[in-house]
C-alpha cells in the first residue's frame, strides 16, 4: 500500500511539474535613431518585414493606401506625404501606427523606421 502511495505521488508530481512551461520571449534591441554611427537600415530586409507583419493585412494592392506589399512598398512611400526627410519624426509612415491606428509598431520597429528615414529612406 505504501509503495502505491509513493508511485501515485511521484506520478502526480511529475504531471504537475511537467505541465509547467515558460516560453521565453527575447527582448528586441531598440536601436538609437539618433546614433550617427548606427548601421545602415536595409529597406528590403528590415523595413519591409515590419510592413508585412503589421500593415499588409489592410495596406495591400487594391486596398487602403499606401500599398505596403513587398513589391510596391517603396514606390508607394516615395512621396513627401508619407516620408518627411527634413523632419523624420513627423513622417506619416512613422507617426500613424504609433497613434490610434489599427496596427502599432513595437518600440524596436518604430526606432528602425525612424532611423531608416533619418538615413535618407533609401530603397536598399
Amino acid at each position: 500500500m505504501r509503495a502505491l502511495k509513493i508511485i501515485i505521488s511521484t506520478i502526480a508530481l511529475a504531471l504537475f511539474f511537467g505541465g509547467c512551461a515558460y516560453d521565453f520571449i527575447p527582448q528586441e534591441e531598440v536601436i538609437d535613431p539618433d546614433d550617427p554611427n548606427a548601421e545602415t537600415i536595409s529597406f528590403a530586409t528590415e523595413i519591409v518585414p515590419i510592413f508585412t507583419s503589421k500593415c499588409v493585412r489592410c495596406h495591400s494592392t487594391g486596398a487602403t493606401t499606401p500599398d505596403l506589399s513587398t513589391n510596391n512598398a517603396y514606390s508607394s512611400l516615395n512621396s513627401s506625404r508619407y516620408v518627411n526627410e527634413s523632419t523624420p519624426e513627423s513622417s506619416l509612415i512613422y507617426t500613424k501606427p504609433l497613434g490610434s491606428h489599427g496596427a502599432t509598431y513595437s518600440d524596436a520597429e518604430a526606432a528602425k523606421i525612424l532611423l531608416w528615414i533619418k538615413q535618407g529612406a533609401q530603397d536598399n
